[in-house]
């Protein structure tokens, strides 16, 4: 039995508190949205306490269990019996409350039998003796010993009553309970378990999210190539737009005077051309006016330029038919130049795929590093061995309780019955002796013999049974009062705390050393990476002494009701610290390398092709611009075409055909018609001398400078092309430096989220008093709470029966009926009821002293008794005599 209760006794402790040892910073003003994942508990609804009007009964209740166990937790005790290692007498030391119960219970037990058969053979005793050899009875008048027997058994009924109704409703409260409470009591430890189970699983999930970090990190770095492209760009902005500019001139001057040069060819071709043709007109309309002795002066009808004098061009014409590779030559390096971002880009996806690799390989690292953050696995390993005592007992549990409750119904149905024939003697056996004229007189005997049967017969079933509700009451008192003490009261006052700080439930709260490779391992897979060896050192290490004194359960309950984070509330932060765990530079420290020792070629970037290079030498070495003499064509365009105006000498032929002669008149108006048409071709002529001489001049421009020009294209061009190369250390500085920044500022954004997450989500233990005080609820206020208050209410009636019984007896001796059919009850008959001094010669009381019926003498000087007919005859007699004395 010891044992058992040891067992009993410590499998309840661990259902009410065992999880109060479960795993604060404030939430940071900004966490990214991408990262929120919202992993807090929520708190159980609580329970409702079950207790309602009979919460006093299980107050006293406990206070009875305080005197009967007044001592404290046993921590040492405990622990030894945990280990099978305690002694009887230790454990009977700390019940030595319960053994003085134990002896009260045998001494009842034994007691009320022994008792019952005195009784029972004091009545067959007395009930063989002759009436003479009874004892007297009590000195008291016979209606005082009614009042006092009747009212001391209504009290006892009525209290017996009292008992057997909460006997009842606490035995039925009990068993409504249990099979709900258990249930949610799983429930509870489940919910406890399942929080610490999901530990690991939110932190993995945490972790897990460096893959957004890490996707956006690639993003920006996969633009690191076209940003240092764009940079080197922006830094040679000017030297470019100047080389550009200077090619946009070398261009526009071959291509201006290759136009012009085939301008001057064709004007020259059509000019020497209109040149003859007026000659050969202005010659024939000469000899015709001849013919006609015309008095018009024909001598200035004449060409004044020789346009046969005008040089030709065709050499230079024909040194520019190299100028074709011009074309396009502006845009072809306008888009060279802005594709240096995708070349930079292009050369750069290689390396940036390498550090997709080792940003894989940080990610590992970060995860198996997470790995030592303190575990809560032998925590979590204790929740669910409880949980599993609870899944494999509970049948049982629900089984004797189901035996419980039946043997108490039992138990309470016969003391009702006990006290209802109590109640049954005492309501017939008053209500005669209240009211002796309520019940026939043929009736009286038997209701007289009914109510002393009824007494008897409770008495009776006292005694058989008073034993077994005894024992009853001694079983549900040992269980559950040390239920009530281990678990119960010891949650109170806060005794289960050091128990549990004394025991193996945060043996796993040590760092952890990662499961793959640490920081250096992984950082010397790539010789583009390298770390600090002195970063890795990421955790203290104390301990298991040290680590063991740290942890205090009743502050980490009292912390997760004040909110506090698990981290904090079990030193998780003197385990494990943070602050390394979360170092951005440790983590980037092979990125800022990898970034560094990027490379990038732009040597093969020519902004001049070779064909176009050549193009601009022979441009300025060969087009021979500088060997045209300008002057001369200037000059012979500057003479005026023909000494005479045509349209003014045909006016002046017009003028003359009138006064002519009908043919001769009509021949001048004929010359005058051509002298119009010559006027025509005249201005075409004119035209195209204007043309050339604007080629000309613009050639005359062109040959000022096109040779510097070329010569600064060429300059311009080499220094470009030498400046992109000199400017990728720079601009890759600037950039990486940039990107490290982002990279910071990225990484700095997701571990605020880690911090956040891991000490305020994952490790927040809010729910856990509320799922405790539900345990705390199911099991101490709706299960040992109406168990106590059974057993209470049981020896309430145990208590009860001995003055029940006992005044039992008294009703049922006081109220028997006489053995004879003549009403023979005694009376005490005072000295002086009759007059001493009277002088009469009837029968006094001093003659009855010795004398009695026909001389009867056997029993002189005893106190006199009369019978009823005794009194009545003598009084009658007294009537007929008449007074003795006159």
């Amino acid at each position: 039995m010891l044992a058992l209760s040891s067992r009993t006794a410590l499998v309840l402790l661990w259902l009410a508190v065992l999880s109060s040892t479960a795993l604060t910073e404030c939430l940071p003003d900004a966490v990214d949205p991408e990262y929120q994942l919202n992993l807090i508990q929520a708190p159980a609804s609580p329970i409702k306490n079950s207790a309602g009007s009979l919460e006093p009964l299980y107050n006293f209740a406990r206070l009875f269990l305080l005197a009967v166990q007044p001592y404290g937790f046993p921590l040492d005790t405990a622990s030894r019996v945990l280990h099978n290692e305690a002694t009887s007498s230790e454990v009977i030391r700390y019940e030595a409350g319960y053994m003085v119960c134990l002896i009260l219970a045998v001494l009842y037990i034994v007691a009320i039998p022994v008792v019952g058969v005195v009784l029972v053979w004091r009545h067959f005793h007395y009930k063989k003796m002759a009436v003479e050899s009874q004892p007297s009875p009590s000195s008291l008048p016979w209606y005082q010993r009614n009042v006092t027997v009747i009212t001391c058994l209504s009290v006892v009924v009525i209290l017996l009553l009292c008992g057997v109704i909460l006997t009842f409703n606490t035995n039925n409260k009990m068993r409504q309970n249990m099979q709900p409470n258990l249930s949610r009591l799983r429930t509870d430890i489940g919910n406890i378990e399942k929080a610490l189970n999901s530990v690991p699983q939110k932190v993995d999930s945490i972790v897990d999210k460096f893959s957004l970090f890490q996707e956006e990190l690639m993003e920006e770095l996969q633009e690191t190539g076209d940003l240092i492209g764009q940079t080197i760009l922006s830094s040679l902005n000017s030297t470019i737009n100047v080389a550009v500019d200077s090619l946009r001139t070398t261009v526009q001057d071959a291509t201006g005077a290759q136009r012009h040069l085939l301008e001057v060819k064709e004007l020259r071709g059509n000019m020497q051309a209109i040149y003859t043709l007026l000659n050969m007109e202005l010659t024939e309309m000469q000899t015709q006016l001849g013919k006609l002795n015309s008095s018009l002066n024909t001598s200035t009808l004449m060409t004044d330029a020789n346009y046969d004098l005008i040089p030709s061009v065709d050499p230079e014409v024909q040194q520019l038919s190299f100028v074709s590779v011009f074309n396009g030559m502006e845009e072809q390096v306008e888009m060279l130049i802005s594709s240096i971002p995708s070349i930079c880009a292009n050369q750069s996806t290689p390396q940036i795929e390498g550090l997709r690799v080792y940003l894989n390989i940080v990610h590992n690292v970060f995860r198996n590093s997470s790995k030592r953050l303190p575990s809560l696995r032998s925590l979590s390993s204790a929740v669910s061995n409880v949980r599993a005592v609870l899944d494999n007992t509970k049948a049982d549990i629900e089984y004797y309780d189901y035996v419980r409750w039946s043997v108490s119904v039992a138990f309470c149905a016969l003391i009702l019955i006990i006290s209802l024939l109590m109640l049954a003697g005492l309501v017939i056996g008053a209500s005669m002796v209240i009211s002796p004229t309520l019940y026939p007189f043929y009736l009286q005997d038997q209701l007289r013999l009914t109510t002393v049967y009824l007494l008897y017969v409770a008495s009776g079933m006292i005694f058989i049974f008073s034993w077994l509700f005894i024992i009853m009451v001694f079983i549900n008192l040992f269980f559950g009062g040390n239920a009530h003490a281990l678990a119960c009261r010891s949650c109170t006052n806060g005794d289960i705390f050091e128990f549990l700080d004394k025991q193996t439930l945060f043996s796993s709260l040590h760092a952890e050393e990662p499961e793959d490779m640490d920081i250096v391992a992984a950082t010397a897979q790539s010789p583009i990476m390298t770390t600090d060896n002195s970063t890795t050192d990421l955790f203290m290490n104390p301990t298991d002494h040290q680590r063991k004194q740290a942890i205090n359960t009743f502050e980490i309950y009292q912390g997760c009701q004040m909110g506090r984070s698990m981290f904090y509330s079990m030193h998780m932060n003197e385990l494990f610290s943070m602050n390394k765990f979360l170092n951005e530079s440790m983590y980037l420290s092979g990125l800022v390398y990898s970034m560094h020792a990027l490379n990038f070629d732009l040597s093969s970037i020519q902004l001049l092709p070779d064909s176009a290079r050549t193009a601009v030498q022979q441009f300025r070495d060969f087009s021979n611009l500088d060997r045209i003499n300008y002057n001369n064509f200037l000059r012979l365009l500057a003479s005026p075409i023909m000494k005479t105006d045509l349209d003014a000498f045909a006016t002046q032929l017009e003028r003359a055909a009138l006064t002519a002669n009908g043919t001769i008149g009509e021949n001048l108006m004929s010359e005058a018609a051509k002298a119009r048409q010559l006027a025509n071709v005249v201005r075409l002529q004119d035209s195209y001398r204007r043309n050339m001489s604007y080629s000309i001049e613009a050639l005359a421009t062109i040959r000022r400078n096109y040779q510097a020009n070329a010569d600064n294209t060429l300059l311009n061009a080499t220094e470009v092309e030498s400046s992109l190369q000199l400017q990728v250390p720079d601009a890759l500085q600037n950039v990486s430096d940039c990107v490290m920044e982002r990279a910071t500022e990225l990484l700095r954004q997701y571990f605020v989220f880690v911090r956040y997450a891991i000490i305020d989500e994952a490790l927040d233990c809010s729910w856990l008093p509320v799922s405790l005080s539900n345990m705390y609820t199911a099991t101490c206020d709706n299960l040992i709470g109406p168990w106590n208050a059974f057993w209470l209410s049981l020896g309430w009636c145990c208590a009860f029966l001995v003055p029940g019984v006992i005044f039992s007896i008294l009703a049922a001796q006081l109220w028997k009926p006489p053995t004879s059919p003549v009403n023979r009850e005694r009376f005490h008959m005072p000295y002086d009821i009759f007059e001493k001094g009277t002088n009469t010669t009837c029968m006094t009381l001093d003659s009855l002293k010795g004398k009695r019926k026909d001389g009867d003498t056997k029993k002189p000087n005893f106190n006199v008794y009369m019978t009823l007919d005794d009194v009545i005859g003598f009084d009658k007699g007294k009537k007929e005599k008449g007074s003795c004395s006159a």
